[in-house]
């Protein structure tokens, strides 16, 4: 079995400590159970609005440096809340063969699938 090298991304909007040490907690042992190796985790708490954020950077340029075969978030909500950027993020990602995996073991095939769960994350129809 080919272990894929992870990264684990988790942000919230508002100051929670305990929101993120739970998200990446759920992320770890999602990776430890699927056999994925943790090759750098962000979490940040920043506007999901806001797609210049200090943790996103870090994993772009983990992605860029070709470290990155997956991105783990909780949900895609997690990655961000403006649905032109996401759906911008997330084509990028695709471009360099970067799946985007949720904890709870979706792992959405194109970048379209993906933009339509985020729009029903955020409530959008």
């Amino acid at each position: 079995m080919e272990h894929k090298r992870a990264w684990i991304y988790c942000r919230v909007a508002y100051p929670d400590a305990r929101a993120l040490a739970i998200q990446q907690t759920a992320l770890e042992t999602f990776a430890e159970k699927q056999y994925f190796e943790i090759v750098g985790t962000t979490a940040e708490q920043a506007n999901g609005l806001d797609f210049s954020r200090r943790g996103l950077a870090e994993v772009s340029n983990a992605v860029d440096a070709g470290e990155v075969d997956l991105l783990l978030v909780t949900d895609l909500s997690r990655l961000g809340r403006d649905v032109v950027k996401a759906d911008a993020y997330l084509r990028w990602l695709e471009d360099r063969f970067v799946e985007v995996v949720c904890a709870d073991g979706t792992v959405p095939q194109t970048a379209t699938e993906i933009l339509h769960k985020l729009m029903k994350a955020s409530g959008a129809n």
